[in-house]
């Protein structure tokens, strides 16, 4: 189970936001759950009573590789925020742990090259 941390700024969080916040991030991430240890989510309004395109929804995701994914988008509608954020996350998530598992096995192989190398030059062990 991911740890999942929510703030507002501007706002009040409502157990409603929280609920939409919980239930985006389970569905788009739930594949990726294994690969993630928190995910960070700040809600903000950012231009006040004014009106217009200013709900803004951040979301951090700490993966278990020491990587970190980090989007951000803002919307007129805070929850169409909430779910672009999330469907977002969910392929920027994605496409992280395929790079980063690329490069591991792109390691591995120089790492096996040069060991079949040693292993020519010192027969013995």
């Amino acid at each position: 189970m991911m740890q999942t941390y929510i703030q507002t700024h501007g706002f009040e969080l409502t157990a409603e936001i929280d609920a939409h916040v919980r239930k985006q991030l389970a569905r788009n991430l739930a594949r990726s759950e294994q690969n993630i240890i928190a995910v960070d989510v700040f809600l903000g309004d950012v231009n006040g009573p004014k009106g217009g395109a200013d709900k803004k929804a951040l979301v951090c995701v700490q993966l278990t590789s020491r990587l970190a994914v980090r989007l951000e988008v803002v919307h007129a509608d805070l929850y169409a925020a909430i779910a672009l954020a999330s469907r977002k996350a969910k392929r920027a998530v994605k496409r992280t742990v395929r790079k980063h598992k690329r490069i591991k096995k792109a390691d591995l192989r120089e790492l096996r090259q040069a060991g079949g190398e040693l292993q020519a030059v010192y027969p013995g062990g």
